[in-house]
C-alpha cells in the first residue's frame, strides 16, 4: 500500500476517486484558510480519512514540525505527494519539499505560476509568445500601451486564475478608469493575440508526455462569460490537418525545458489560420471546468485515476476506446438579479446530446454576475460524433435556454424580466 500526501483545496472529482482507491492510503492536508470551502456533509463523509489541518498564517517550518510529530504519533510514513491546487501550488510544494518528498522546486513553481517567469521560460525553450512586460504602476501600463502603437493589449495579474481581474485595454481612457490599485510585482500586460484560442491537456510520467488531448474553444472563455456568449469547450477527436505542429511533441518541449516529471499539464495556446502555434499560459494541474471529464469520456479512459497512478509511480498504459467521440461542456448564461424563471435542468437533459449537467441558479434566489471565466447559471455536458456535431448541439441548447431575472436595489425594481434566449 502506497501512502499519498494529498493537498485538498476543495471537494473535487479527484478527491472522490482517491478516497475510493484500495491501493492508496491517503493522508490529506488542508489549511484553516480553505476549510470554509468544505461543506459540513463532506467533512462528515470524509472524517475517517486521516487529515491534518495546517495553520496557513503560521510559520511554515513550525507547521512542518507539528505535522511530523502528528505523523510519528500515528505511525504514518509518507511515500508520495500530490497537489492539484493552482492557488496553493507554491505553499503545498514548499511544504512537501520540507518533508523531503518529490515536489516542484522553487524555480519550477515560478515557471508554472508567475506568468512573467513562465513566458520568459517559454522563450528560453524556443517557443513563440506575445510581447509582454511587468506592470508595477499605471505609468508602466501607459508606456506599454503607447509602445504597442496604442493597439489592444491585455492587463492581468501575474499569478492570476480563472481570468479574474483580466482586462482588455483599447484606449488610454481604459487605463485611466481601470479600478485596480497596481502594486509592484503583481501585474503584467501583453499584446492582444487575434489568433484562435485552444487548450491542450496532457499526462506526464517520468518526464515523458504520455499523450496530449486537444480542446476546441469556439469563443475566448473570459469574454464569452462576460458577454453571455456561447461559452464552451470540447474534445477534438482528431488533430486538425492544418496544424503545423504535433501537440504531444510541443508539450514535450515544455516538459523537458522545465524538467517536469510526474503530473498533469494544461495550457492555453493560440493557433493561427495557417496552423502555427504560440504558447499563452500553462498550469501544472488538471484543467478547470469539465475538461478532465470531457477527455475521459471522449477517449474511454479515467484521467483522474491515471493521475493518481502517476502520483504513486505506477506505470501507466493508455488504452482508448475504438472510436473517439467528442464530449464538451457548455456553460449556461448567467444574469444578475432574482431568478424568476430558468430552463429546468431536467428539460435540458432531454435535449439532443446532453449526458450530464448541474444547475447553480434557483428560482427565487439572487444570482450574482461574476467577472470570471466560469461564471454561469449552470452547465451541461454534451456528446457528439466530432467537435462539429458537438458544437451544433451546444448552439441549439444555448439558443433554447432561457433565464429571466428581476433586478432590485433596496427592494425597488429597476430591471424586470431580463431575458437571454
Amino acid at each position: 500500500m502506497k501512502t499519498l500526501l494529498y493537498f485538498e483545496e476543495y471537494e473535487s472529482n479527484l478527491s472522490h476517486e482517491l478516497f475510493k482507491r484500495k491501493d492508496i492510503i491517503p493522508i490529506v492536508i488542508r489549511t484553516n484558510k480553505n476549510m470554509k470551502f468544505f461543506s459540513s456533509n463532506y467533512l462528515e463523509e470524509t472524517k475517517e480519512i486521516k487529515c491534518f489541518v495546517i495553520d496557513f498564517y503560521n510559520d511554515i517550518d513550525e507547521e512542518v514540525k507539528k505535522f511530523k510529530k502528528w505523523c510519528e504519533e500515528q505511525q504514518i510514513y509518507i511515500d508520495y505527494f500530490l497537489n492539484d491546487s493552482e492557488y496553493y501550488l507554491e505553499f503545498s510544494n514548499k511544504f512537501a519539499q520540507k518533508l523531503g518528498l518529490d515536489a516542484l522546486s522553487d524555480e519550477q513553481v515560478e515557471w508554472v505560476r508567475d506568468k512573467i517567469a513562465m513566458k520568459k521560460k517559454f522563450r528560453e525553450i524556443g517557443l513563440k509568445t506575445v510581447d509582454f512586460a511587468e506592470i508595477n504602476s499605471k505609468q508602466d501600463l501607459i508606456y506599454f500601451f503607447l509602445k504597442n502603437g496604442c493597439k489592444r493589449i491585455i492587463f492581468k495579474p501575474r499569478r492570476g486564475m480563472n481570468s479574474i481581474d483580466t482586462y482588455m485595454i483599447d484606449t488610454l481612457e481604459d487605463i485611466e478608469t481601470l479600478g485596480i490599485n497596481i502594486v509592484p510585482n503583481k501585474y503584467m500586460a501583453e499584446t492582444f493575440c487575434y489568433d484562435h484560442e485552444w487548450s491542450i491537456e496532457s499526462l506526464v510520467q517520468d518526464g515523458k508526455v504520455l499523450d496530449s488531448y486537444v480542446t476546441y474553444i469556439p469563443n475566448p472563455t473570459i469574454w464569452a462569460s462576460i458577454n453571455n456568449n456561447l461559452n464552451c469547450h470540447m474534445t477534438v477527436t482528431k488533430v486538425p490537418d492544418y496544424f503545423s505542429f504535433v501537440p504531444k511533441k510541443f508539450i514535450q518541449e515544455i516538459v523537458s525545458g522545465m524538467n517536469l516529471k510526474n503530473g498533469a499539464m494544461t495550457i492555453e495556446v493560440f493557433i493561427s489560420n495557417d496552423g502555427n502555434i504560440m504558447a499563452s499560459e500553462m498550469g501544472w494541474r488538471l484543467p478547470g471546468c469539465q475538461a478532465t471529464l470531457n477527455h475521459s469520456y471522449s477517449y474511454g479512459i479515467d484521467i483522474y485515476n491515471l493521475l493518481l497512478d502517476i502520483a504513486i509511480h505506477k506505470p501507466v498504459k493508455l488504452k482508448y476506446r475504438d472510436k473517439i467521440v467528442s464530449v464538451g461542456d457548455l456553460y449556461l448564461p448567467n444574469k444578475e438579479g432574482i431568478i424568476e424563471y430558468i430552463t429546468p435542468l431536467e428539460e435540458l437533459k432531454e435535449m439532443d446530446g446532453v449526458i450530464a449537467g448541474e444547475m447553480f441558479a434557483k428560482v427565487g434566489e439572487y444570482q450574482t454576475k461574476r467577472r470570471v471565466g466560469n461564471d454561469a447559471s449552470g452547465w451541461v455536458q454534451v456528446l457528439g460524433i466530432d467537435e462539429t456535431d458537438t458544437l451544433k448541439k451546444m448552439q441549439s441548447i444555448f439558443d433554447s435556454f432561457k433565464i429571466e431575472t428581476e433586478r432590485q436595489i433596496g427592494g425597488r425594481k429597476y430591471e424586470k424580466k431580463d431575458k437571454n434566449n
